[in-house]
């Protein structure tokens, strides 16, 4: 798990790269499905999507979402648009540590979510080489294409893995990466 500190600006310092190699000192095992797992995602604001692309740090909204250009799949964070309640409505409280307290999180709340990259990472992992790298590429949501443009500064979360899953049927038949 690293945190989204630990990233850094991209080549167009509209990207954020994270170092988040796979696989790790364990070395390679078997797996049915990936995801890169993103705690902590900001949606407040403006709906926008985040672009990953393994092991291309120069990754910007202009790289084609292609294989050989290292794309691994997107997440959505449709925005609320921003607060235009009374002052503090907007203001996410800290979870209740009731446990009769059964009304549910504030909407705000940030986000845990998910990219499934099972195949992205298996073709990576085909050719021999290990992931190193993703560049997450954020971009603004408007109902015309035309008008998207790069969004790094909705891009917030807390800390990003790479989570591997084997079923118990599967790891009985020596199913290669």
């Amino acid at each position: 798990m690293v945190t989204a500190e630990a990233g850094h600006a991209g080549a167009s310092e509209q990207t954020l790269v994270v170092g988040l190699p796979f696989p790790g000192d364990a070395g390679a095992a078997a797996f049915t499905r990936a995801d890169v797992v993103i705690t902590g995602v900001h949606h407040a604001d403006t709906s926008y999507e985040t672009r990953l692309f393994f092991n291309n740090p120069g990754a910007t909204i202009d790289t084609p979402r292609t294989p050989d250009e290292g794309y691994a799949g997107r997440l959505t964070a449709f925005g609320h648009g921003g607060c235009y309640g009374d002052e503090g409505h907007c203001d996410v409280p800290e979870p209740s540590t009731d446990p009769t307290d059964l009304r549910p999180p504030h909407p705000l709340t940030p986000l845990d979510t998910y990219v499934t990259v099972t195949e992205p990472l298996r073709r990576l992992l085909a050719t021999g080489d290990t992931l190193q790298t993703v560049t997450l590429v954020p971009v603004s949501i408007t109902p015309r294409r035309a008008d998207r443009k790069p969004a790094p500064e909705l891009l917030h979360f807390a800390d990003i893995s790479v989570q591997t899953y084997l079923t118990a049927t599967e790891a009985d038949a020596d199913t290669p990466l």
